[in-house]
């Protein structure tokens, strides 16, 4: 296959500037707009990479960076999928199928991208485990930073919350334990965050 011209760069980066547009349901830290798929995928990786390095958790830092980088990157045709969407939830997967085939039949040439994305979705490494579990504790940090503003907003309940971040957490060590001091921590002060 051909190198890639300006023209063709130029089109990867329009899908870049696409993913951008992708809005969560979640708040950005200033609480005056939504988050965007780049930002939180950026806050991903940072997370993963401080939390294998400080937790000293000898995961292949290479894969995990790739899968942070890749895991929402068929949002860019699917759009996100709020937790608590149970309409959203039942199509989320062949939306998701859909968006990564569309993605590999415009840039064949980016194989990789496409490896990455499919070895991330099968879940079958333990980097792709841990990097699933951090983007699942993400959301829950920065509510805990914004005193639970989506929480109240979205009228979640503290139960259901913290039984759906149980199950989703695969992982049962190091950020399972951050769940649950996570939790405890909010607990305290319930009522800052919930709306009672």
């Amino acid at each position: 296959m051909k190198q890639p011209d300006i023209k063709r760069v130029a089109e990867f980066m329009r899908l870049l500037h696409a993913f951008q547009s992708v809005e969560r349901v979640i708040l950005a830290p200033d609480l005056a707009r939504k988050e965007n798929d780049a930002e939180h995928s950026y806050s991903l990786v940072m997370l993963c990479w401080y939390l294998n390095d400080t937790l000293e958790l000898n995961l292949n830092k290479g894969a995990i960076l790739e899968y942070a980088l890749v895991h929402d990157f068929v949002e860019v045709y699917a759009g996100d999928t709020f937790v608590f969407d149970e309409e959203g939830k039942r199509t989320k997967k062949r939306r998701e199928e859909e968006a990564r085939l569309r993605i590999a039949d415009e840039f064949p040439e980016f194989k990789e991208l496409h490896k990455t994305i499919e070895r991330y979705e099968s879940g079958e490494d333990a980097e792709a485990i841990f990097v699933h579990a951090v983007d699942k504790l993400i959301p829950m940090i920065t509510n805990y930073l914004q005193e639970g503003h989506s929480w109240k907003e979205l009228n979640i309940r503290r139960e259901d919350l913290y039984a759906l971040k149980r199950e989703s957490i695969k992982d049962k060590g190091s950020v399972h334990e951050l769940l649950e001091q996570l939790i405890e921590e909010i607990e305290l002060h319930w009522d800052k965050f919930f709306k009672s």
